[in-house]
């Protein structure tokens, strides 16, 4: 490859290189089952959402849940109205929302320039590790930050354009409506961090002409017809809504220390290395090759923005009390476009680099699985059986890496998209392998082997979580439980209806005796010590977490298959 405008001369290897990733993209998601906490939380909410009807009060296991808006709610309530409750259903929106936000860059990309850059970007973000992993787990980051690229994409297209051009406009409307979206995923973030990147770079560069080109009236009329309806019907409903939703979720959350996740200042850095393997290798030289900065500061220099907007987001999230791996995500759509605008200048792909470190990463890996091979004994049967699997997604780490490194001796086109793919596909092929840990982090399994594979639990007869609540339980039981001395995150739901809750052993005895039939989920530990001191119980189910009870001797209670699955399937299984 000769130039950057070799890029838009191959659209069919592109379009046949994006067919691969999508394929290895989505053919995952139903294949393993939903991991507590997250994964569970994040597919109950929206299941009661769509079984309640109340689309504007997230509620989990039936309690008030307003940790986080609702627009990843609706759009999984959605999916599984369509297509039915299940994993895949569940997963599908963090999937699509990367996914789009790749080919969303593609696009601001090429458009952009230089030509062939979006091309290179895409690729680039798509085979990032930590990018790929992040849309295969269903938790909000991913959402987020596909909300914000594609925000920091049409800001880009907006400030490509004439400033009085109607196109121009339009991109900087879709940038605020993003921006919106981005609210309604995750909270203020959506908003504080756009915002505090571009008055980062306006003040650095002296760039005070664009902030004229924002379009602030009509934008933030965009902004609020999207943002605010939620928030105010959910304060009107909900007195109790803004107290925990500003000052708990978002101000004590990112300031105080008291949900345990601390780290280190330079926590994100490395992360966000680790993150952008195998491509993390090249933004050096994509940072020591920026042209020269530009006199006109009516212009936007796109590559110093972009450094810009990553640096924000890492630096605010490294100032919180709260880490999470997944915080810095956003960062990484404008590091890929980066560096495939670095590709675009150079002519093509350097791939040597980044397809040794791949191949070096899963040498590492293969030893790592090797070693606990080796200790079977030690490891426990779950992970013993996993081990394969995380070998198997190795070994394609080394032989894609291996493989890239010598096509690129002939082609760096054909190098980089073997890179990309070897890298998507060893990912998943250790993502696939956690099926064999789902009795340690899932009930997929266990309430399978209760009441049948999609089935329901009845919602009519009491059933009760004994000591601790697993998000994934509810979900796959199709029903909501009644809590026992345990509060945890649920805390402020409870505060606002107690009367959904069993605040004591004692209470949930009684209860219990009382019930001519009823079910209980527990800890292997709690069933024993409640057995032992007399509490009529009948074991339906166990595993090394829980142990599934109920009062009386009958089966437990099942609700169709149809009622589980999507509105059209269940009008044929009639």
């Amino acid at each position: 490859m000769s130039s950057g405008r070799d890029f838009p001369g191959a659209r069919r290897g592109w379009l046949l290189a994006a067919a691969l990733v999508a394929l290895l993209w989505f053919g995952g998601l139903e294949l393993r089952g939903l991991f507590d906490p997250d994964e569970g939380r994040y597919a109950e909410i929206p299941r009661e959402m769509l079984a309640s009807g109340d689309w504007v009060t997230p509620r989990l296991n039936g309690l008030k849940y307003f940790e986080k808006p609702p627009l990843q709610y609706w759009a999984s309530a959605l999916g599984m109205a369509a297509f039915g409750e299940d994993e895949w259903t569940a997963r599908l929106w963090p999937a699509v929302s990367g996914f789009l936000a790749v080919l969303f860059l593609v696009f601001a990309g090429n458009r952009t320039g230089p030509p062939g850059s979006g091309y290179a970007g895409g690729l680039v973000l798509a085979s990032c590790l930590g990018f790929f992993i992040s849309s295969q787990y269903l938790t909000l980051d991913m959402g987020l930050a596909s909300l914000m690229a594609i925000a920091l994409g049409a800001f880009l297209l907006a400030m490509g354009e004439p400033p009085d051009a109607a196109r121009a406009r339009r991109w900087m409307l879709l940038a605020w409506a993003a921006m919106a979206g981005a609210v309604l995923t995750k909270g203020l973030v959506g908003i504080v961090l756009p915002g505090a990147a571009l008055a980062a770079y306006a003040t650095g560069y002296r760039a005070w002409p664009l902030l004229r080109r924002m379009e602030w009236l009509r934008g933030g009329a965009v902004f609020a017809l999207i943002a605010l309806p939620w928030h105010v019907l959910a304060q009107w409903r909900n007195p109790e809504f803004l107290r925990i939703y500003i000052l708990q979720e978002h101000f004590a959350r990112y300031l105080s220390p008291e949900h345990h996740r601390p780290g280190v200042w330079w926590y994100f850095i490395l992360i966000l290395g680790l993150s952008l393997i195998p491509w993390v290798i090249l933004l050096p030289g994509a940072l020591r090759r920026l042209p020269p900065v530009s006199a006109d500061k009516a212009q936007l220099d796109v590559d110093r923005f972009l450094i810009v907007w990553a640096a924000v987001i890492v630096a605010f999230f490294s100032l919180s009390a709260s880490k999470l791996p997944a915080y810095v995500i956003p960062a990484m759509p404008a590091l890929a476009l980066l560096i495939g605008r670095d590709v675009a200048r150079r002519g093509g792909f350097a791939t040597a680099g980044p397809a040794l470190l791949l191949a070096l990463c899963g040498a590492l890996a293969l030893s790592f699985g090797l070693v606990a091979m080796g200790r079977a004994s030690s490891i426990g049967d779950l992970l013993a059986r996993y081990v394969p699997y995380f070998e198997a997604g190795a070994g394609m780490l080394v032989v894609g890496g291996l493989l890239a490194w010598r096509l690129g001796r002939v082609t760096r086109t054909g190098s980089a998209v073997a890179l990309s793919l070897a890298a998507i596909a060893g990912a998943q092929g250790m993502i696939l392998g956690l099926h064999q840990l789902d009795e340690r982090y899932s009930t997929e399994h266990l309430v399978e082997r209760l009441i049948g594979e999609k089935a329901g639990f009845d919602p009519a007869p009491p059933f009760y979580s004994v000591g601790y609540f697993d998000d994934s339980l509810a979900f796959y039981l199709g029903r909501t439980m009644t809590l026992v001395a345990y509060r945890g995150e649920l805390g402020p739901g409870i505060d606002a209806e107690p009367d959904k809750y069993v605040a004591t052993l004692e209470e949930f005895e009684r209860r219990w005796r009382a019930a001519p039939e009823a079910y209980a989920a527990m800890r292997p530990g709690e069933y024993e010590a409640l057995r032992a001191q007399g509490l009529p119980m009948r074991l339906l189910a166990l595993d090394t977490r829980h142990a599934l009870v109920s009062r009386g001797t009958q089966d437990p209670p099942v609700v169709s298959r149809a009622r589980r699955d999507a509105p059209w399937m269940a009008r044929n299984a009639r």
